[in-house]
């Protein structure tokens, strides 16, 4: 079994795409204030909330105040040696 992954990292322009336990983070200034789970979201408004991973604590991130990125991580392929 491997244990290698592969990361990618998305912009999320429309929070409709975003479902309860994506991982994301919330970018200031080209820094990450947040990073977490979601927890649940509001398209209509443009907000989404999620559970810090940092502090455990709720946040609500306002889409028009943060560039949201979703981390998704998956297991990489690996070839097969004959």
């Amino acid at each position: 079994m491997s244990l290698l992954t592969s990361t990618e990292i998305i912009r999320i322009r429309d929070l409709a795409a975003l479902r309860r336990g994506d991982e994301i983070e919330a970018h200031l200034r080209h820094e990450v204030h947040y990073r977490g789970r979601v927890e649940d979201t509001a398209p209509g408004i443009g907000v989404v909330w999620i559970r810090d991973s940092s502090d455990g604590t709720r946040a609500i991130l306002h889409a028009e105040e943060y560039a949201i990125w979703q981390i998704r991580t998956a297991p990489a392929r690996a070839g097969i040696a004959a």
